[in-house]
């Protein structure tokens, strides 16, 4: 069990020798051995942490993630022994006005648009035979997709001057996939499209949820990089927001959470949702473990197996090494499907 999550109130995680112990009411007491624990999840309001189950993960660089009930971070606990590599960052910040910078805002949105185009190919080979009309339009807005990436070839300068042409590209292939995508969704769910960031609608609900999964994901990726979550190149500065973790998940959506949620339309039923669109104590379990496992899931990539998870701290560490000139170029994780 590499994670914890705990969303139940009343919920306590305290420690019982190099265990980390759970109590709920009315439910039997469990103990997780705690090295075998890489994160903690508390999702909701109600659910309490000893200080001693804080100090083992602490000990044991596990970090904990406190979640509203949507999913998104509140906060984090993180070791205090993780700050990473000083030239690392110094690096990071000066890259923001060089050539670098503009470089990484265009790798994530290559790989973006690239994952967005294969899976959208992916899913048309099941209709090549049986319905020749879809597998026209996946294929034809796969391609539409790809089309644009060398779009940003000759963008040049800093990211600063740049951001909006970047932007503009990856707008026109949002376009494309969000009302292609939206196909791979039963009628029933009426999907209305992608609506950031508010969730008005079920399937916009689980779409958010997953990619806080990812952020969270992605967040601890970077620390343990070296970087510094919050001076990123793609997305403009804003106090308290995460920008280097938002501009590293975009190559990841359709990899980690897009193709979990087409799965979950037709696992999920509205009975699994509240009015207000979160997600009942069974939605949320199903969901989230739907989530997790993907991340848990192997992957081929370069001839060799390696777990999701990993691939997106990997990646993360290669964005540190080209930032410190380590590397000539940050190169996005484009799997075949």
């Amino acid at each position: 069990m590499p994670r914890i999550i705990l969303s139940e109130r009343g919920s306590f995680l305290g420690k019982s020798g190099e265990q980390f112990r759970i109590t709920r009411k009315d439910a039997p007491e469990v103990l997780i051995p705690a090295r075998k624990v890489e994160q903690i999840l508390i999702l909701g309001s109600g659910i309490s942490v000893s200080s001693d189950a804080i100090d083992m993960a602490n000990e044991l660089g596990v970090e904990i993630v406190f979640a509203n009930y949507w999913g998104r971070p509140i906060a984090r606990l993180i070791p205090a022994s993780l700050g990473g590599t000083v030239k690392t960052r110094r690096e990071q910040y000066d890259a923001y006005d060089d050539a670098r910078g503009l470089e990484l805002a265009k790798s994530f949105i290559r790989g973006k648009l690239k994952n967005q185009s294969s899976l959208l190919k992916s899913f048309a080979k099941k209709w090549k035979g049986d319905r020749p009309e879809l597998w026209q339009e996946f294929r034809g807005s796969s391609s539409a997709i790809e089309s644009l990436i060398p779009h940003l070839d000759p963008i040049k300068g800093v990211v600063e001057d740049c951001r909006d042409r970047i932007m503009g590209v990856e707008g026109t292939g949002a376009e494309i996939y969000w009302r292609t995508w939206a196909r791979l969704i039963p009628e029933e769910w009426n999907f209305p499209g992608r609506d950031y960031p508010a969730a008005k609608d079920l399937i916009n609900s689980l779409l958010n949820f997953g990619y806080y999964v990812l952020e969270q994901e992605i967040w601890g990726a970077t620390l343990y990089a070296g970087l510094d979550p919050y001076a990123g190149f793609l997305h403009a500065d804003r106090p308290g927001k995460e920008k280097l973790v938002y501009d590293m998940m975009e190559e990841f959506r359709p990899l980690v959470v897009d193709r979990v949620v087409v799965g979950l339309a037709r696992e999920m039923k509205p009975g699994h949702f509240q009015e207000d669109c979160r997600m009942t104590k069974e939605g949320m379990k199903i969901a989230s473990s739907a989530f997790y496992h993907r991340l848990d899931e192997r992957i081929s990539y370069r001839e060799k197996s390696h777990l999701l998870k990993n691939i997106i701290r990997s990646q993360a560490s290669s964005v540190a090494t080209f930032l410190r000139g380590e590397r000539p170029a940050y190169e996005p994780f484009t799997p075949r499907w």
